[in-house]
């Protein structure tokens, strides 16, 4: 860690406690929010948010009700509400100080609690920037596996996830930052709209051909489990400051994350909903399996593949700037040769981990279980009200509003403790029974 940089962030927190009580109170500098002329539309905004939070986890949700039953679509639309609100929290904490702008979620975490906050983020963040690929990988060598099996039926589903590693890895090697990556990124939500398509049509047509059975109302064991997978849905606090950061009107900014994310819940409950109604308690993760074996069936696998390699890149760069910074891989370091080899050997390696730990755990749901429960319900509700606290201040909230957080905060910590415990005794379960 460059420890030069963390005394800068410890010293300006220190100086930060002693500025005046309006803006302890959350009364920021105009001037840190006004207009940035040279910066992106509201528009923009919108759709890199949606871009982000918008996935393949969106395939888990009929699953999810089938876990926790209807109950489940209150807890959709709750998960939206509590990511909404600590999401403004989280950009508040950038501007705490009244004087200057905090670049990054790492940095708001050490302004907070110095070290501790620093190392709570990283340990957290990594957990999710590593687990997402994993999760992508673990799908998409899954499906291409289903999709060949009778015109190529001598590779294995870990061939086929290495296979997927080599191609993601050109980008991600030879493209070295998220501005040259991003452009990925269009193509895959092209993908995700045509696969969520697909895949709601596909349930609604399949409804008569259903199997008799009954309804779940709620199933209060499964709920915190429920909880931590649905998190994965609205898991993009970690990139919101850059959002933010490149709006002309900052001052939108709670506007447009409150537009973003009732559009991505639209998008889940168009999906959810059908798929638990025609399958029920049979909905697999992901729903894909659960649909009949046809030719939109082969379209929506074919997209969520297309939606895998091209989201990778995106989200796996973002973490090796962050280590090549911390190793001081630059061109003034290391030499325009040494750098690119560094850098091309750090990106390999990171690779690698990926796709081993994809091949060694591949159960999608239970997978996604975990990395929602461990990574993502602390990332998005606990963290953000804690720093929030620490940094301006819990008595500067009202009563109902003080009430309303720790109502976040217990289902943040019951969903990562209860949700980490199930998905854990769940992989263990796959592991040593295997899957039916």
């Amino acid at each position: 860690m460059d420890y030069d940089l963390e005394k800068k962030i410890t010293r300006s927190s220190q100086e930060a406690r002693s500025v005046s009580s309006d803006h302890e109170t959350g009364k920021h500098n105009s001037d840190l929010r006004a207009e940035r002329p040279s910066q992106g539309s509201s528009y923009q905004a919108f759709f890199n948010i949606v871009c982000v939070v918008a996935g393949t986890g969106t395939l888990g949700l009929p699953y999810s009700l089938a876990q926790g039953g209807w109950i489940g679509v209150a807890i959709l639309v709750l998960s939206m509400t509590m990511s909404i609100y600590t999401g403004i929290l989280l950009i508040k904490c950038l501007y705490y100080n009244g004087h200057t702008r905090v670049a990054s979620y790492q940095e708001v975490g050490a302004h907070a609690f110095g070290r501790w906050g620093l190392g709570a983020v990283w340990f957290f963040h990594t957990s999710v920037i590593i687990g997402v690929p994993v999760m992508f990988f673990i799908l998409s060598g899954t499906e291409i596996s289903a999709l060949t099996k009778e015109s190529v039926p001598g590779i294995s589903k870990e061939a086929w996830i290495w296979i997927c590693c080599c191609f993601v890895s050109i980008p991600f090697v030879f493209m070295k930052t998220l501005k040259e990556v991003s452009l990925l990124s269009i193509f895959g939500v092209l993908a995700t709209a045509v696969l969520v398509g697909v895949a709601t049509v596909e349930s609604i047509i399949d409804f008569p051909n259903r199997i008799p059975f009954s309804y779940d109302i709620i199933v209060v064991r499964n709920l915190p489990t429920v909880v931590a997978t649905m998190s994965v849905c609205f898991g993009g606090n970690v990139v919101y400051m850059h959002v933010e950061e490149a709006m002309r009107y900052p001052k939108s900014f709670n506007k447009v994350l409150t537009w973003s994310m009732i559009f991505c819940c639209v998008i889940y409950a168009v999906v959810a909903i059908p798929g638990y109604i025609t399958y029920g308690p049979f909905a697999k993760s992901p729903i894909l399996s659960s649909l009949p074996e046809n030719a939109s069936r082969k379209v929506a696998t074919i997209m969520i593949i297309a939606h895998v390699l091209l989201a990778a890149p995106v989200l796996m760069t973002a973490f090796a700037l962050e280590i090549e910074r911390i190793m001081e891989v630059t061109v003034q370091r290391r030499g325009r040769f040494g750098e690119r080899i560094w850098r091309t050997l750090i990106r390999l390696g990171i690779m690698g981990v990926v796709g081993g730990i994809a091949c060694l755990v591949p159960f999608f749901d239970s997978f996604l279980s975990l990395l929602g429960a461990f990574g993502n319900c602390m990332l998005i509700y606990v963290m953000p009200i804690g720093f929030y606290w620490k940094l301006i201040g819990w008595r500067t909230m009202k009563w109902y509003e003080l009430g309303w957080c720790g109502i976040v905060l217990v289902i943040g910590l019951l969903g990562c403790v209860i949700g980490s415990m199930d998905a854990i005794k769940a992989l263990h379960r796959d592991f040593t029974q295997g899957r039916k």
